[in-house]
């Protein structure tokens, strides 16, 4: 296995393959990231993180510890609870890694992970919360996931490096803070200035507090005018009690919510939607309480679907969690009988996933009365919704179950007996028992899915009654005569079984009165039939009607014999119907054995055969035959009376079989072929192929960049910067592309060119591309505007684009001194300022800020550039190495380091301002530049 995944590894699934030999595998895998460069590994790790994640998790950790991307962690973050489970600090390593910081910044760890990664002592937690500072909902989750007492000092020490002083904390960081610290923060916050501006945030806010001061700082709202401002009131009074965590709080909020009798209705359906998430605290002294909530909203003439529906999730809610509490239970089942019709269902919540095992029985002997009661009012809706709330703990009680019984009953509606049978039947150790009772009571039940299902999977003697008989009942129409759309299992069937339901089929398809579809669909419905099923298929297939004819062409290779298929479909591969049989053909040839191949399908590439035939032909030669059949391809390929279209076809079979000489053969002329051979050549792709054929395969990419074709030479050079880890010697035929001015390009091309030929070409091209502007004495104009120098802008804004899509730490030095070179030019100064700005990480301004004295409004642009690059970064400086190279700039004195330390002193805010930035900036409102100095005042602190 081992020696064979090199060659194999391309066209296998891994996910699969791990499961066997993981060992063998993560082995390769550690090969193939020892041997690729830092820039290539992502393309190792998008192939093969899954099953790296899957194998033993220490060797798994110590390959991301060496090879992971610099900037992320590769693979489905659910797979890294089992390495945390392993190893939890190693874990959160690598999460904080320095070069993963802005990806952690925009990442949500799924629940699995944080709840082990939570078991870590708080220390080494911090620096994850910290890397979760800018994103709420990600630290909000973290804490969430930490135990109650651990929040409070996690939360501090994450934010110990933030100015606190103006903060104000996301609500989802809210609601999960300890009591303690949560009403800390909001004393806090409504101590800020731009808090108490707004009398909507002060209340906002106040909804955080203690209860007892909550309480009375929302009263006001509750008396406001303002029907919104009401609603708003209500529920955060009553998200107010929710975080006391106190049952007599949510006592007291609903004897106030009494007032809501007089309200208007958006206001009364915000609070009980509000209510509905403090169900957990509700009492049995609450209950008449909830009542008169109840009865007024019902009441209410103008009571809305909003109104009913909170109402009835409220109720829902209650009986999952207080069913055992006798006064919250009879509020529910009346609040859901007056709020639901007889044209609704309720909708209870899952009571499987929150009883403990056995008390099934109990939820049900109190909620019997209320269901049986419904159902003697014809109301069948609350043993649905009840069932279905039980999930499969319903199958345990036999008193529900005979109520479905007598739902499916001859006396209930078609709709009623089709959801009580479906229910009924759901349970599959009773299943094949009860499908017979429910058959003897409706015959036409028959057409039910899980009905049919049942009797052809494991009720097979019930087939005969309804095969030869027309069911007749309350589930098929007057007039109507049903016949079975498909047959599952039709292999356990008997003989005369699946003739009968192969002569149904026949019935449909000889009925012309039928839509041509409906007869189609029961050609392919008796396909699947065995023996008879393909009897019915070879007569219709050189029907009259297209459609019928074709359907039994497509239906053939799903017979029991799709391997006799395959000589039947290819003679038809002359005709009108070559589209439908060469396509079904592809599927018989699966089934065939591969020695076969060569006599059966050759003859079709080589006879008279329509070109799309012969084309198909080769393609399934090359996928399922043998060996030696490229021999064969080889041979239609050298014909000289051979299509173009042919030939091109050969050439993209050629690529599915490099391990024979004759495919090589076939390559190596179509280089030098048509236009249409050539781009066959070039469709490979380089991962799809064993990676020992690459660079063999690469000289044929090569060859076709020099060839004089422009289209193919377009595309090969497009293909280029794949195939670069495989190819040597191209620089400078590259160079000579990108200093070709007769042929146009745009920047992705540029970028791609500059992976294939090395960094070192810049330098080359622009050498000539300068020589060039230089010796071009025509002014410009419309149809060529000094084109040098345009190819010169482009090759920038490419290296920008190769530059920006490598790891952060790989190696720019090229690129830097090709820049360098050019900034020695004072007519590229500006496009060489641009480029040294993106190639590095503010670290060379000094540098930039030299090439711009003098010349104010090149520093004016760059700036602007500057400050773009420090929001593009993707992960952010140190906090102290940014303010010093603030400082650095600032001490310049000249206008360009000053204008680049104000663009890099506006991420101040950032900071809250805390020191160094507000002295930062202090000091630029001193600068001896007035521009600068202006710039400077134009940044606002408050």
């Amino acid at each position: 296995m081992r020696a064979l995944l090199p060659d194999l590894e391309h066209g296998l699934n891994l996910e699969r393959l791990v499961r066997r030999h993981p060992g063998p595998l993560l082995d390769r895998v550690r090969e193939r990231l020892s041997a690729a460069p830092a820039e290539l590994r992502g393309r190792v790790w998008g192939d093969a993180a899954g099953v790296v994640l899957r194998c033993d998790p220490a060797q798994a950790l110590d390959l991301l510890e060496r090879y992971a991307p610099r900037e992320s962690l590769p693979g489905p973050l659910v797979a890294y609870g089992i390495l945390a489970a392993h190893d939890a600090s190693r874990v959160v390593r690598l999460l904080t890694a320095r070069g993963r910081a802005a990806w952690l910044q925009r990442t949500v760890l799924p629940p699995t992970l944080l709840r082990r990664l939570a078991a870590l002592p708080t220390d080494e937690l911090v620096v994850l919360a910290g890397g979760f500072r800018e994103h709420s909902r990600a630290l909000a989750a973290l804490l969430d996931a930490v135990a109650p007492a651990r929040r409070g000092e996690l939360y501090d020490r994450a934010l110990a490096e933030a100015d606190t002083a103006s903060l104000i904390p996301a609500a989802e960081i809210m609601e999960v803070l300890p009591a303690a610290v949560r009403i800390r923060e909001a004393i806090r916050v409504l101590g800020l200035a731009k808090t108490q501006e707004r009398e909507a945030q002060v209340l906002a806010w106040s909804a955080y507090l203690a209860w007892p001061d909550a309480s009375a700082a929302l009263a006001v709202a509750l008396r406001s005018g303002d029907a919104d401002d009401r609603a708003s009131g209500y529920a955060l009074l009553v998200g107010a009690a929710r975080r006391s965590r106190d049952p007599q709080a949510v006592a007291e909020v609903i004897v106030r919510l009494g007032r809501l009798r007089n309200e208007q209705d958006p206001v009364r359906a915000a609070a009980l939607r509000a209510l509905a998430k403090v169900v957990p605290l509700l009492t049995a002294d609450t209950a008449a309480g909830l009542t008169q909530l109840t009865t007024d909203a019902v009441d209410a003439r103008d009571a809305s679907a909003a109104t009913t529906t909170a109402l009835s999730t409220l109720a829902a809610d209650v009986l999952q969690h207080h069913v055992a509490v006798p006064q919250l239970r009879e509020w529910a089942l009346l609040t859901i009988d007056l709020v639901s019709s007889g044209a609704q269902v309720p909708v209870l919540r899952r009571f499987d996933t929150v009883l403990r095992r056995g008390q099934e029985a109990m939820v049900f002997e109190r909620l019997s009365g209320w269901v049986e009661a419904a159902i003697a009012r014809g109301r069948y809706g609350p043993l649905f919704a009840f069932t279905h709330a039980l999930g499969k703990r319903a199958w345990q009680l036999p008193e529900l179950q005979d109520l479905l019984r007598q739902a499916v009953g001859p006396h209930t509606l078609p709709s009623v007996a089709r959801t009580a049978i479906g229910l009924w039947l759901d349970d599959p150790r009773t299943r094949s028992v009860r499908v017979a009772e429910v058959l003897a009571a409706d015959p036409s039940a028959v057409t039910i899915h899980p009905v049919w299902t049942t009797i052809c999977s494991s009720r097979t003697d019930l087939l005969d009654r309804v095969l030869n008989s027309r069911p007749r009942g309350r589930f098929v129409e007057a007039g109507t005569h049903w016949v079975p759309g498909w047959a599952l299992h039709a292999e356990r069937w008997l003989p005369r079984q699946q003739a009968r339901f192969v002569d149904l089929q026949e019935l449909i398809v000889a009925d012309t009165e039928q839509g041509v579809w409906q007869r189609a669909a029961a050609i392919r419905a008796a396909a699947g039939v065995p023996g008879a099923g393909r009897e019915l298929v070879l007569r219709h297939l050189d029907a009259r009607e297209v459609p019928i004819a074709e359907a039994a062409l497509g239906a053939l290779v799903w017979t029991d014999r799709p391997d006799a298929a395959l000589p039947v479909l290819l003679r038809y591969a002359d005709g009108d119907r070559a589209r439908v049989a060469l396509y079904a053909a592809g599927r018989a040839a699966r089934h065939t054995p591969p020695s076969q191949l060569p006599e059966v399908l050759g003859a079709v590439l080589t006879g008279p055969a329509k070109i799309t035939s012969r084309k198909e032909a080769a393609r399934l030669l090359a996928r399922y035959g043998p060996p030696r059949v490229m021999g064969t391809l080889l041979d239609a390929y050298t014909n000289p009376d051979a299509h173009r279209d042919l030939r091109a076809a050969i050439v993209g079979a050629a690529r599915q079989r490099l391990q024979t000489e004759a495919s090589w053969t076939i390559l190596q002329t179509a280089v030098d072929g048509s236009r249409e051979e050539r781009r066959a050549v070039l469709g490979a792709y380089p991962y799809a192929i064993p990676e020992r054929h690459r660079p063999r395969y690469g000289a044929f990419v090569v060859k076709a960049c020099r060839t004089a074709d422009r289209e193919v030479r377009r595309a090969a050079f497009g293909q280029l910067g794949e195939w670069s880890p495989w190819l040597t010697g191209v620089t400078e035929m590259v160079v000579d592309r990108v200093t070709d001015l007769g042929e146009t390009m745009v920047h992705i091309e540029v970028a791609n060119l500059l992976k294939a030929g090395g960094d070192a070409l810049l330098g080359a091209a622009w050498a000539r591309l300068v020589d060039r502007d230089l010796a071009d004495d025509h002014p410009g104009g419309p149809a060529s505007d000094r084109p040098a120098r345009r190819r010169i802008n482009l090759l920038a804004r490419g290296a920008i684009i190769r530059s920006g899509s490598r790891p952060t730490d790989a190696d720019r030095t090229a690129l830097v001194e090709s820049a360098r070179w050019l900034a020695g030019h004072p007519s590229f100064a500006g496009t060489a300022a641009g480029l040294l700005v993106d190639l590095g990480r503010l670290d060379n301004l000094d540098e930039i800020a030299g090439l711009c004295a003098g010349r104010p409004v090149l520093a004016i642009r760059t700036a602007e550039h500057v400050g773009a690059r420090l929001r593009g970064l993707r992960d952010w400086p140190d906090p102290a190495v940014l303010a010093g190279t603030v400082a650095r700039l600032a001490g310049r004195g000249d206008l360009a380091g000053g204008l680049f330390a104000v663009a890099m002193v506006r991420h101040g805010a950032g900071f809250g301002w805390k020191t160094p930035w507000r002295d930062l900036l202090i000091g630029l409102r001193r600068h001896p530049d007035a521009e600068v100095r202006d710039e400077a005042y134009a940044i606002d602190m408050s």
